[in-house]
């Protein structure tokens, strides 16, 4: 009888303590930040993604199933309301339903203030670095594209692990130890990625709408200017007879298109002109979810930028 009692008090330790025990049900809306989610997560669990595909987080529509897996979350990560505006009003509806992790107000990030205009100043990567701790800022007024800059994915990372230790406090040894691999491959592919962009720093190019913000500050590229001032409004005559002016002043060697939107408008500008045009995907359309897709979208960004400006 008696051992059959320590049996049982030993099985009921074993349930509480389990180490496969449910993980935390997490949603995070964009790829690249899943990924670093699933990083963290590792084999305690598998977050969920809301956008797929080619759609854009400023225009895209959520089908019933995701505001479902969006209700039924226990913690939410999205960037914020200037990058996902389709998740504004659903994620102020939950209330206190969900942990909320709004990046953009991460202490700790480098912020980078939005370019006014089409055509850069050539001083614009020495300008403004907001090394920010605290949240009194207006973030209408930054690039929400954070994610383009390893440092930012380092601390992402951080946050990311701090947020699931307090949600699951028993997984905290898991959580930080794969938060200190993440760091460390995303230190090493930065590392790698600086000697492949050196060669052509200089070099001038001009992309589709500015989302390459954080990328050029990280690697010191020469970015001129954007197509496209507003993604969900093409570009009227004048807007193009400026960008043409632009390509012959600024010796720009590459037009880069995007997968979210229509390529045409880049081909029109760069039509005639002998400039070679090539494709950026800060989103990762044709990248597979999981750990690896932050690290596959940053090295085919570095990729698409090195052989477009290259000399080849």
């Amino acid at each position: 009888m008696r051992k059959a009692l320590v049996f049982a008090v030993l099985c009921a330790l074993a349930v509480v303590h389990a180490p496969d025990a449910r993980a935390a049900d997490v949603v995070v809306s964009l790829k690249p930040i899943h990924s670093l989610v699933a990083g963290v997560m590792g084999e305690a669990g598998k977050p969920r993604l809301l956008l797929r595909g080619a759609a854009s987080p400023h225009t895209y529509q959520m089908r019933p199933s995701e505001a479902r897996a969006l209700s039924e979350a226990e913690l939410i990560v999205w960037i914020g309301e200037a990058m996902e505006t389709f998740l504004e009003r659903p994620i102020a509806n939950l209330g206190s339903k969900a942990k909320i992790v709004t990046l953009h107000e991460a202490a700790g990030l480098r912020l980078l203030p939005n370019r006014e205009g089409g055509i850069w100043d050539d001083d614009h990567l020495e300008a403004h670095v907001d090394e920010h701790e605290d949240h009194g800022h207006d973030h209408g007024e930054f690039n929400m594209h954070i994610w383009l800059d390893p440092s930012n994915a380092r601390r992402i990372v951080d946050v990311i692990a701090d947020a699931l230790t307090r949600l699951d406090p028993d997984r905290a040894g898991t959580y930080r130890g794969n938060a200190e691999v993440m760091r460390d491959r995303i230190a090493a592919l930065e590392s790698s990625l600086r000697n492949r962009l050196a060669p052509v720093r200089r070099h001038a190019f001009i992309v589709f709408h500015d989302a390459y913000q954080y990328f050029e500050f990280s690697f010191g590229l020469n970015g001129k200017g954007a197509v496209s001032l507003d993604p969900a409004r093409p570009p009227g005559a004048k807007r193009l007879a400026e960008l043409r002016a632009a390509l012959d002043e600024h010796d720009v060697r590459c037009m880069f298109t995007e997968p979210q939107f229509e390529s045409g408008l880049v081909r029109t500008v760069a039509e005639g002109t002998g400039i070679r045009t090539a494709a950026l995907d800060p989103l990762g359309v044709d990248v597979e979810p999981g750990l690896d897709a932050w690290f596959k979208i940053m090295r085919g960004l570095g990729d698409a930028v090195s052989e477009c400006l290259g000399e080849g």
